[in-house]
């Protein structure tokens, strides 16, 4: 016969599994009631016993489901439960179809007892199957909501008894060897000593130590040493005076492997009260500690990310002015080559400024891309060349890849950089020439994959390799290349913002990426971005239209300074007429006073006392078919929703050339 079992409390599901295992009986467990209204569904047991309170769904509300659903409504229900004030439970619990009523605690034989003769009596055909939903179950919230809290606070304490009453538990326990065999933990027994009696198999499994190995010797045999003795001092404290030490170990396996380990560790009484043993219950939180390793990188990397994102916007609006009044400074000296070299100069150190900024961007994930099908074989070819002369002529280039077009959803120039930055860092581990070798095919990223990685979601995805024969690195290095401004460069030769750009820009793709390297073994980056069912669109160059001067009248909305007088200057430069605006309300006023001339708003998205939102939502209900061109330095998702769908956009720093050519076609539009 079939039972499952439903407590959110683990000792108490682990008792009762036990007990019930050692009576031949099938037994499944959830921790709530959702689990185990899945479980049921999915397998159908034989009987359910149900404990009243839990998390996510209550035993009252799990009886009534089962009761109510066709498949499920013949199981005979059994409510087991430390939850109890006055009848009013029972009564509730027995009007939602449940066959019995249990209080804990309630001594082992006659609780078999209870569970055979619901089990013979359902075979018998004797227990009924509720054909409607009783009345009584329409006061269901009301009686939960009124005893909530007490329910809660007597479990509690009844919850610390029964923890005092496992602990008095443990050597009759200890006697169930079956059970203990069969324990998902490692079970360590000692004696007054702390030397070893008794370890379970999964101890052996978890170690590679075998009873025989370790009977007689000290616990803390796995031991790697990183445990302070002060710490060992405090636990031999705790459970000498009588009490359950709790903590967690990095332990060595028999191979030299090491594993992280949660323990509890507590006396064992025998019947007269009496310490004679000691047991330890370890638990394997290998992966689980990695899991927490990746949140706080995940986390910091996100604090980090906020971070740059609003630097790079106040770059952003200075660079706007920088490189516009550059490019105007440039316009005006046509035939002074010495000075329009100066400016030449203002203008490549702005894009390399502006470079940095979306290096900070693409490392917080914030930065504008457009993505669309392309093959990522073509994108290999296409910068192939570009990669050869960055590297340099010493250096030997080979692209091996896949004879199936591998289709990905992508911005390609993105992925372009990814490729220049890689190879670029790939330049720099091999000084004295060597080989750079990428790489592409295809794979399926299936449960055992993500399994043995730690990381990905099943399907198919195109796999791009770059791989070096330069020094390597070791694992301290391999685990900080990511980091944003970690460099192993000399001072000056780098900002340590290259990798995290690229992880940045793999992530926004909903790829992932990963490095093989050792010292002396060169460097190996595995990227993974998904496959899609697609033509891919072919790659075609821009090309930059011829600048055309206009005479309509411009309504400025720029809460910037330098940035607002430079634009006017450059769209006055261009025979537009400018009206200028410093804040939302600004704005407002000045269209309604002039709403007959103006004929494009530029909007900045942020401004003072109202957003570029607002303000457009405003002058729309004035004159509704106005034209309105948004601009921003902050990235798209902090701006998301602040603009309408379908509006017009540019992000800052953006060159007077591309700021004509964006204002002229919204307005010949």
């Amino acid at each position: 016969m079939k039972i499952l079992i439903v407590e959110d409390d683990v000792n108490s599901r682990v008792f009762l599994e036990r007990a019930l295992l050692s009576q031949e009986y099938t037994v499944e467990s959830a921790a709530n009631g959702v689990e185990a209204l899945e479980k049921a569904v999915l397998s159908p047991p034989d009987l359910i016993i149900s404990d009243i309170m839990m998390p996510e769904m209550d035993g009252f509300e799990l009886c009534r489901r089962v009761k109510t659903n066709e498949r499920l409504r013949a199981i005979p229900f059994v409510f087991y439960t430390a939850t109890y004030i006055d009848q009013k439970d029972e009564k509730l619990a027995m009007s939602l179809g449940a066959t019995r009523f249990l209080i804990k605690p309630m001594e082992t034989e006659e609780f078999f007892r209870t569970v055979s003769e619901v089990i013979e009596e359902h075979r018998a055909g004797h227990i009924p199957v509720p054909d409607r939903l009783p009345a009584e179950m329409t006061e269901l919230d009301r009686m939960q909501s009124e005893t909530y809290a007490r329910k809660l606070d007597k479990k509690v304490k009844e919850l610390e008894q029964e923890r005092e009453a496992l602990r008095r538990a443990n050597e009759e326990l200890r006697k169930l060897s079956c059970v203990v065999e069969q324990s998902p933990a490692s079970v360590i027994i000692t004696d007054l000593q702390g030397q070893i009696e008794y370890v379970n198999p999964k101890f052996t499994e978890v170690t590679g130590y075998s009873l025989e190995e370790v009977r007689g010797k000290n616990a803390w045999i796995p031991e790697t040493g990183e445990t302070l003795p002060e710490e060992y001092r405090k636990l031999w404290e705790t459970i000498t005076s009588e009490a359950e030490w709790h903590g967690v170990f990095h332990d060595k396996r028999k191979d030299g492997t090491l594993f992280w380990e949660r323990a509890s560790i507590s006396p064992v009484r025998d019947t007269s009260g009496t310490i004679t043993h000691f047991i330890a219950v370890k638990e394997d939180i290998t992966d689980q500690k990695s899991l927490e390793d990746q949140l706080r990188q995940a986390q910091k990397m996100e604090a980090v990310g906020q971070l740059a994102g609003g630097i790079a916007h106040d770059f952003n609006n200075i660079l706007t002015a920088v490189i516009g009044y550059a490019h105007m400074l440039k316009m005006k000296l046509k035939d002074d080559k010495k000075l329009g070299s100066y400016a030449d100069n203002i203008l490549s150190l702005s894009d390399r400024a502006a470079n940095l900024t979306q290096s900070l961007l693409a490392f917080s994930r914030k930065q504008i891309i457009n993505p669309r099908p392309v093959n990522l074989n073509e994108i290999i070819r296409t910068v192939e060349k570009l990669l050869s002369r960055i590297i340099g002529e010493d250096m030997q280039l080979k692209a091996v890849l896949s004879a199936r077009d591998l289709i990905i959803m992508a911005d390609h120039l993105q992925i372009e950089q990814v490729l220049m930055n890689l190879a670029t860092n790939a330049r720099d581990a091999m000084p004295e020439g060597g080989r750079l070798t990428i790489g592409t095919e295809d794979v399926d990223i299936d449960h055992e994959f993500i399994k043995e990685h730690g990381y990905g979601t099943e399907g198919a995805y195109a796999v791009m390799s770059v791989t070096d024969s330069g020094a390597g690195m070791a694992r301290e290095t391999r685990e900080k290349i990511f980091e944003p401004f970690f460099t192993t460069k000399e001072t000056g030769k780098g900002t340590g913002l290259g990798l995290s750009m690229v992880y940045g820009i793999i992530k926004q793709h909903d790829g992932y990426i990963n490095v093989y390297s050792e010292p002396g073994e060169g460097t190996t980056f595995r990227i993974y971005l998904p496959l899609i069912e697609a033509k891919a669109d072919e790659i075609k160059p821009d090309f930059i239209k011829s600048l055309e001067t206009g005479t309509e009248t411009i309504l400025l909305a720029e809460d910037e300074t330098e940035v607002r007088a430079f634009t006017r200057k450059l769209l006055e430069e261009y025979g537009y007429k400018v009206i200028d605006a410093k804040d939302g309300d600004d704005t407002i006023d000045k269209f309604k006073l002039h709403k007959d001339k103006i004929e494009l708003v530029i909007l900045d998205v942020i401004m003072p006392n109202r957003n570029g939102r607002e303000v457009c939502e405003a002058i729309k209900k004035i004159t509704p078919d106005i034209k309105v061109l948004f601009t921003s330095g902050y990235p798209a998702d902090h701006i998301d929703g602040m603009i309408g769908k379908g509006s017009v956009f540019i992000l800052k720093p953006v060159s007077p050339t591309k700021l004509l050519q964006k204002i002229r076609e919204v307005l010949d539009k």
